[in-house]
């Protein structure tokens, strides 16, 4: 199953594990990820597995989906240690990249039949001891339904006054104490 570390927001360094289905990203309460933020579309991207390999389609979203800061137009492949920014969340996909063969043959005097694409991979390659974020709790995707139902907020007891100055009153003493409050909080 492919997993995301979670690089941005408060659960920056969790992991998000995606199960073997197609898994619709967005801010619609249908989606199996749902980031309910302005710059994400209702229904902004999906995922799906295909022969072990993870792909990603935007969903003809607002603001775009990005793999590698590149936005993708058509269903992209993730492999690991890309990042797709999706709004203001960036993910990780986890896992060891694939090692490209190393040429046995090279000489310091002749030049190099690579790209630079291939000798980044090989300069950040990952060790094969674990993925990254193992050791960090994982986060996994439940469905609306499966979320508990918010309770009712208990209303507050009203406060009766006998005037418009008694309550314009209250409000500058209560305006005041907050201020009180957040200055006192930064020192």
């Amino acid at each position: 199953m492919p997993k995301f570390i979670i690089k941005t927001g408060k659960y920056q360094g969790k992991t998000l594990k995606l199960p073997p289905r197609e898994v619709t990203l967005g801010r619609d309460p249908e989606c199996e990820i749902r980031i309910p933020d302005p710059d994400v579309s209702r229904k902004h991207c999906q995922f799906s597995i295909r022969e072990g390999t993870l792909y990603v389609v935007d969903l003809k979203s607002r603001n775009g989906t990005y793999v590698n800061d590149r936005v993708i137009q058509t269903e992209t492949p993730l492999q690991p240690g890309d990042q797709l920014r999706v709004g203001p969340m960036l993910l990780e996909l986890a896992g060891v990249r694939k090692a490209i063969p190393k040429p046995a043959n090279l000489n310091p005097d002749q030049a190099a039949p690579l790209s630079d694409d291939d000798i980044s991979t090989w300069l950040s390659e990952e060790t094969p001891e674990g993925e990254p974020g193992e050791s960090i709790g994982d986060t996994t995707i439940i469905s609306a339904s499966q979320l508990p139902q918010p309770e009712a907020p208990v209303p507050k007891s009203k406060k009766e006054f006998h005037s418009i100055a008694e309550e314009a009153a209250e409000i500058i003493r209560q305006h005041w104490a907050k201020v009180a409050r957040q200055k006192q909080e930064k020192q």
